[in-house]
């Protein structure tokens, strides 16, 4: 009796109703459940659409006459829910469908998984519809809970008045044209991407939106794609069917008080304009002659407008859509040498040298041989020699032997004439046939006539005087003196040939020049026509000059400068590497001169690592790995340019690089087609608390290219995060001088720019 009371009731009130009205009523009733669920999960509310509620009622009919409930028609243009709603001229970007048919006087559950009840109010019958496409965790559920979904239709089909066959059609918000052009409803006949038609061609070319990125050019009212290899063009689009078209995004329909505004299907998100052919690409070519592709595509359409307008390139195979080319105004950078330091031979982080040492002083006699020689035992103060023996001898010319007794004798262990060097003087020449029969005092007494006139004799005669001080022991040189007692050091070890000292305090003095704390100018030169004697001061000479900003050294450019001590010896450590890191730079400069790179990276390697810092070898490596990608590509060896990538990226893990030069490294990775390395690169960088703004907006441009490395909820945090440190910068982000807003598609992040930015 209960369900014939409730069935003549209804059968009451149906008869007050049209079927519109009806529909209206229901809409209403389910509309206002679905959207307090979506309230609760803070998601935007629906709005009623009669496009959607037309395709709804089609839907809905269908179903009734077949008796049962399906997603499909027999009807080709109606065949699935996207056709049905263009066959009503609806243009909604994404749309879905849910079905469900529930009787009054059945058991249903009113909450997910909740206890069954009778169904005897209209309340309870939109509950239990709700509540069955919660529990459909695959389908209906997730289209109750699309962020993406902003509108709906519905349609509900009566049958004898207890029986309800639900419809409701989810739909973004629809696309409005932007300007007069005509829209393709069937995208130029382009067919929806197909895996098996594309994917040899996305194995074959897996990078290409990264290596189109910049290939649309606008000029003026015309739209042009260039791109600098027409060989590659030809390979990519190998059949005379395939083609490029141009799908113009503007960002009006991404505006913040509605839902994004996308072109029905998955080909074009805008005006999508008429593919254009290879034949026609490589016919209207303006660049063949040089191997590059320059043609024209069209003119921009009438909606254009350089601030707000984003064109994306599809590419198109066997007359299916197998890729897109997003907007994206990357920057990258050539490949250029990754800075590097020359290494300094002496270089070390102690402030003390200490080292066990002869030294032997020849100070001239006159005119102040006594009081020189106490300045050298002063020296010998200041550098803290320990003294084991000395010997001290008087020298003196045979014609001076007299009179040169002094205070300081008795400190004297020899007093030496220096008949010997007189010897080798006057050997084969007059003097030596003159003196050959004289007794020693008749050789004082000629020689004593002899150089009255003769200016070189007497000269000879006079240096023989000096005093010879030898010493042993250990000496520790401090450096905690000022700058000036620095460089008297570095003079008295140069004077006296001691190469290590002289090179520890040159090196302490290099970076004294590198702060600004000392002018180069300042520092005493070796000769440099005894390289082999001060072959590693030398070297540190030439770095100082390449420090300064020289390009020639010796009047050899620096490269040719250090091949000459490394001539000398290649087996010193600091020449060969500064040898080897001058040639990268050289070939860098001037790639035609590039030889044998692979002899190059032979000889490196026998540079023992151990007597270099770890980070000069890394960068090294780097620069040479830089080269290698460039010098493969041009030789056809794939393999090997692959590989030098993978070097590059394990010694820039060694090579300590700053946040700007990996930033650098990054867009040059990039200008190679190696997004998912910089993208690696950069990641660490920008997952720290402080991150530099230009690392952190570059990465969240580049990421997009690499969904692997990182999942959506992480991006979207460090564009929360980019939000919070730099707001300014992350408005401009969406704008078309940089990234662009198709990223706003996802609604977690339109909400976070509409917030930020609005």
């Amino acid at each position: 009796m209960k369900k014939i009371f409730f069935t003549s009731v209804l059968l009451a009130v149906s008869l007050l109703f049209s079927a519109q009205e009806r529909d209206a009523y229901w809409a209403e009733l389910l509309l206002k459940e679905v959207n307090g669920i979506r309230t609760e999960q803070k998601l935007p509310l629906l709005e009623l659409d009669e496009i959607l509620s037309a395709a709804a009622f089609d839907q809905a009919e269908y179903c009734s006459e077949l008796g049962r409930l399906v997603h499909t028609q027999d009807n080709s243009k109606k065949e699935n829910v996207t056709q049905r709603v263009l066959y009503y001229e609806g243009l909604h970007g994404r749309l879905e469908e849910n079905l469900s048919q529930i009787a009054y006087g059945s058991k249903e559950a009113l909450e997910p998984n909740g206890l069954r009840e009778e169904i005897d109010t209209d309340q309870k019958l939109v509950k239990a519809i709700a509540a069955a496409w919660l529990e459909d965790e695959k389908s209906s559920k997730l289209n109750v809970l699309d962020p993406q979904f902003t509108t709906l239709g519905l349609s509900v089909i009566v049958s004898d008045e207890v029986d309800h066959l639900f419809c409701a059609v989810f739909g973004s918000e629809p696309y409005k044209p932007l300007g007069t052009e005509k829209l393709s409803l069937k995208n130029h006949g382009i067919e929806p991407f197909d895996k098996q038609k594309c994917s040899k061609f996305l194995e074959r070319f897996p990078s290409v939106p990264q290596l189109f990125s910049d290939v649309i050019k606008i000029k003026g009212n015309e739209v042009y794609f260039e791109y600098h290899s027409l060989p590659f063009v030809e390979e990519l689009l190998s059949d005379a069917s395939d083609a490029v078209a141009i799908d113009w995004v503007d960002q009006r329909q991404y505006k913040c008080d509605r839902g994004v505004q996308l072109f029905p299907g998955s080909i074009a998100k805008g005006y999508l304009q008429k593919p254009l052919k290879k034949s026609y690409l490589l016919g209207q070519n303006l660049a063949d002659s040089i191997g590059e592709l320059h043609v024209k595509l069209g003119e921009v359409p009438s909606f254009y407008s350089k601030a707000t307008t984003e064109p994306n390139l599809i590419l198109v195979k066997d007359g299916v859509h197998c890729a897109t080319v997003p907007f994206n105004k990357i920057e990258s950078k050539k490949t250029e040498q990754v800075p590097i330091e020359s290494a300094v031979a002496g270089e070390s982080a102690a402030t003390e040298f200490q080292w066990k040492d002869s030294i032997q002083f020849n100070i001239p006699l006159f005119p102040n041989g006594w009081d020189s020689l106490n300045k050298a035992k002063l020296e010998l103060e200041k550098i803290n020699f320990t003294i084991a023996s000395s010997n001290l001898v008087l020298q003196v010319s045979p014609i001076h032997q007299e009179g040169l007794q002094t205070t300081e004798e008795a400190t004297l262990d020899k007093t030496h004439v220096a008949w010997d060097f007189l010897q080798s003087f006057i050997e084969n020449t007059y003097y030596q046939l003159e003196m050959a029969e004289l007794n020693e005092e008749e050789k004082i007494e000629f020689l004593k006539e002899a150089q009255k006139g003769d200016e070189k004799l007497k000269a000879f005669l006079h240096r023989l005087n000096e005093l010879q001080y030898a010493v042993k022991g250990e000496a520790k040189v401090q450096l905690k003196a000022e700058t000036a007692e620095q460089l008297n050091l570095y003079r008295f070890f140069l004077e006296n040939n001691q190469i290590e000292p002289a090179l520890f305090v040159q090196s302490k003095l290099l970076n004294k020049v590198r702060a600004g704390e000392l002018s180069a100018k300042e520092l005493p030169q070796a000769d440099p026509g005894q390289k082999s004697n001060t072959l590693a001061v030398i070297n540190n000479q030439i770095v100082l000059e390449s420090i300064m900003g020289a390009k020639n050294y010796g009047g050899n450019p620096i490269y040719l400068a250090f091949f000459e001590l490394y001539l000398i010896n290649k087996r010193h450590s600091e020449v060969a590497f500064n040898y080897h890191v001058a040639k990268l730079e050289y070939w860098s400069n001037n790639q035609a001169e590039i030889r044998d790179m692979e002899g190059w990276l032979s000889d490196f390697r026998k540079i023992p690592a151990d007597q270099i810092t770890p980070e000069k070898y890394a960068r090294a490596m780097m620069n040479y790995s830089l080269l290698a990608v460039d010098y493969f590509y041009d030789k056809g060896d794939f393999d090997k340019r692959r590989k030098s990538f993978t070097e590059l990226m394990k010694w820039q893990a060694k090579g300590n690089l700053n946040s700007n030069e990996k930033l650098n490294l990054a867009k040059m990775l990039c200008y190679q087609d190696q997004f998912s390395y910089a993208i690696q690169l950069l990641k660490p960088e920008v997952q720290g608390e402080k991150v530099d703004q230009e690392t952190l907006f570059y990465f969240l441009q580049i990421a997009i290219y690499d969904k692997a490395q990182g999942t959506d909820s992480q991006y979207f945090d460090l564009m929360e995060k980019a939000s919070k440190l730099y707001p300014s910068v992350f408005c401009q982000f969406f704008t078309t001088k940089v990234n662009g807003k198709q990223s706003l598609e996802n609604v977690q992040l339109k909400n976070l720019y509409c917030t930020t930015c609005n």
